[in-house]
């Protein structure tokens, strides 16, 4: 390392590649070979360590084959520069680090906005040879989850959030800079050197905190989204499952001083359960949970639905946004304006300037040219110039947006409207096997358009509070709206919704259908975004409801559900679905209530249904003689329910 006057680095060039929306934003990467996951400090004697690197240098796309070990100096970007840094951690080793920060000297940068992000990385690289074409891989996962912003001839500290324990002797760093088209030079003189301060206590290593499982991402750059409501998290109180709020409130007919009575209650769902949580960050735990849920299936990012700036809804979205962020920086949030809800009385800058407070985190969805992403709830329920001046407002405090307006009526009037201010359009969908077939092809107009399309997928619409329903036909609608996404070229998909309970639209895992509708979902998400269905192991899924359409309920209520929220073209059934995902072809035993029924179940994705009967559900799925699968429903179908409960319960053998 060199400490002569320092060279600065021309700010890059801002190129115009062909815009794709939901690209994904490139972030600051900070390599560590030897941290895990922070967990709890204990009470113990701590000591600070502060050292300084022992090797340190930075590679550049523009050029490729030079190693630059040799500057003075350290250059990060968004996508071109990287910097690395080595650390001797040997007199730590074993310890448990309680607190971790990079300290870095700023001698240039054009940076207005972002920050350092920092990842995981080898150790095996030497600063006199280091160049971008052997450059090792970042980790997956950001180390830090606050963005310092770089000021020319500051001295900056970038807490690293998420690290308990060293356990070998050295440690690596990358370091690239979250805002797109900004140059950052760190120093390397002497007396301006880049140190990393850790405070540790002796204890044994904590053991590390498995990745979340991800599927391979594809090469077509399409993305999965899911769409995120905030009223109903994990746990609305921390409170145990038997006495919390959801149990208390919202699943009981009297729930809320009664106001749910004359519908059975609000809910008849609840996310999957859980003890209360330890520490007051239970809420941003519980929402790293459901990233992590959202990513083992494929799914890329959450459509935020925003209501209003204030309250515990706009909370859980700015929790939301910490959370995504401090998981992995592939998962990433756009913020959705709900046209329906009290936000549509808010002035445009307003709005702007509660965006921009999301916009600030590292899991803010961008587009292929740097803009922010976002989108709309019911887009023609607000004029387009409404929609423009957000837009604008946005844009004078330098953030410019990418715009995808979500409709109830993708109809050619309304994309026709919205097109001059949009990048994509999409639909929310409706919820029937015959309305997802019909009609016309969505994507082909939107790109007549030269718009992208988010085209919608769905399970199930079951809305006790307002007495209707769409008869999903177990999990056919599921399967068609992955069908027609893959089959007309969507650009985009989401998931309506990840968690709606109050519409039974969820597909976060819950009580009533555990991962089952998500791990369906994997598969065709995997379709999606690599043109293949891949079953790498055997399964058995089973829907059902758990009474029969026209069963009398032991409560009256104001009145029953009636099936018509998509139109009447779309009678109630009572049946059971037995969906295979098979390897090889298969015999299957079901039995529903007591009676059992055998046939040959083809390799591939296969669904046969039976009449629904009193009592419980099983499949078993034989091989040469040989069982291979399984599964029971803990749900029994009952002649006379309590309520009147018409959504699919689930069941998965891989649950």
């Amino acid at each position: 390392m060199k400490s002569p006057t320092i060279d600065h680095i021309d700010p890059e060039v801002r190129l115009s590649p062909r815009r794709r929306l939901f690209a994904g934003a490139v972030v600051v990467a900070l390599a560590w070979s030897v941290l895990t996951p922070l967990a709890a400090p204990a009470v113990a004697a701590t000591t600070e360590v502060v050292l300084s690197p022992t090797a340190a240098t930075w590679t550049s796309a523009r050029l490729p084959g030079t190693p630059l070990g040799d500057k003075p100096y350290l250059s990060a970007s968004s996508s071109q520069d990287t910097s690395y840094l080595k650390f001797d951690g040997k007199q730590f080793a074993g310890k448990k680090v309680v607190k971790a920060s990079l300290e870095l000297s700023v001698s240039f940068s054009t940076a207005t906005a972002g920050g350092v992000v920092a990842y995981p990385t080898s150790t095996t690289w030497s600063e006199s040879s280091l160049t971008h074409q052997n450059r090792p891989a970042l980790g997956p996962t950001a180390l830090n989850t606050a963005l310092v912003l770089a000021k020319t001839g500051a001295r900056l500290s970038v807490p690293l959030s998420d690290l308990s324990a060293v356990s070998a002797t050295q440690m690596a760093f990358g370091l690239r800079y979250s805002q797109q088209y900004v140059s950052n030079n760190f120093s390397l003189a002497q007396s301006d050197l880049p140190k990393l301060r850790v405070t540790v206590e002796d204890a044994a290593i904590a053991k590390p905190v498995a990745p979340p499982v991800v599927p391979p991402v594809g090469t077509n750059g399409k993305k999965v989204f899911a769409h995120y409501f905030p009223p109903y998290p994990i746990s609305i109180d921390n409170a145990a499952p038997a006495n919390d709020y959801y149990e208390k409130n919202y699943l009981t007919v009297d729930g809320e001083g009664g106001i749910h009575a004359s519908y059975g209650g609000l809910l008849r769902d609840r996310p999957e359960t859980r003890a209360p949580l330890s520490g007051s960050d239970w809420r941003v735990q519980d929402l790293k949970t459901e990233v992590r849920q959202a990513m083992a299936a494929g799914i890329d990012g959450f459509t935020l639905n925003i209501m209003g700036l204030s309250g515990r809804n706009w909370d859980a979205s700015i929790n939301l946004m910490k959370a995504a962020a401090a998981v992995s920086p592939d998962f990433t949030i756009i913020p959705m304006i709900d046209g329906t809800a009290s936000i549509g009385s808010q002035s445009a800058t307003a709005i702007a300037t509660k965006l921009a407070e999301l916009y600030q985190y590292s899991s803010a969805e961008r587009a292929s040219n740097g803009e922010y992403a976002l989108s709309s709830f019911k887009a023609e329920n607000k004029g387009v110039s409404w929609w423009s001046s957000i837009i604008q407002a946005l844009k004078s405090r330098n953030i410019p947006v990418t715009f995808t307006a979500i409709f109830l009526n993708a109809s050619d009037a309304n994309m026709k409207a919205f097109a001059p201010i949009s990048d994509g359009v999409g639909n929310w969908g409706t919820r029937t096997v015959a309305t997802v077939t019909g009609g016309p092809n969505n994507a082909a107009r939107a790109h007549a358009m030269g718009l992208e399309w988010m085209a919608p997928v769905a399970v199930q619409d079951v809305r006790a509070r307002s007495f209707i329903y769409d008869e999903s036909g177990n999990t056919e609608t599921l399967r068609a709206t992955w069908n027609r996404a893959i089959d007309e070229g969507a650009d985009s998909v989401q998931i309506a919704t990840w968690n709606d309970y109050s519409e039974s639209t969820h597909f976060a895992p819950s009580v009533a259908h555990g991962s089952a509708f998500l791990d369906i979902s994997r598969h065709y998400a995997a379709e999606f975004k690599t043109g293949k269905f891949t079953i790498s192991d055997d399964a058995i899924y089973v829907t059902h409801r758990i009474h029969a359409v026209a069963a009398v309920p032991q409560i009256t209520l104001t009145k029953p559900m009636s099936p018509t929220l998509s139109g009447n073209g779309t009678p109630p059934r009572d049946t059971v679905e037995v969906l295979t995902l098979l390897k090889a072809a298969a015999s299957v035993t079901v039995t529903v209530g007591g009676k059992a029924v055998s046939y040959n179940a083809p390799a591939g994705v296969f669904a046969k249904t039976f009449p629904l009967a009193v009592g419980k559900v099983s499949a078993t799925a034989s091989r040469n003689g040989a069982a291979i699968d399984s599964v029971v429903s803990p749900h029994t179908v009952v002649t006379r329910p309590l309520v009147q409960d018409l959504q699919y319960y689930a069941s998965s053998s891989r649950d």
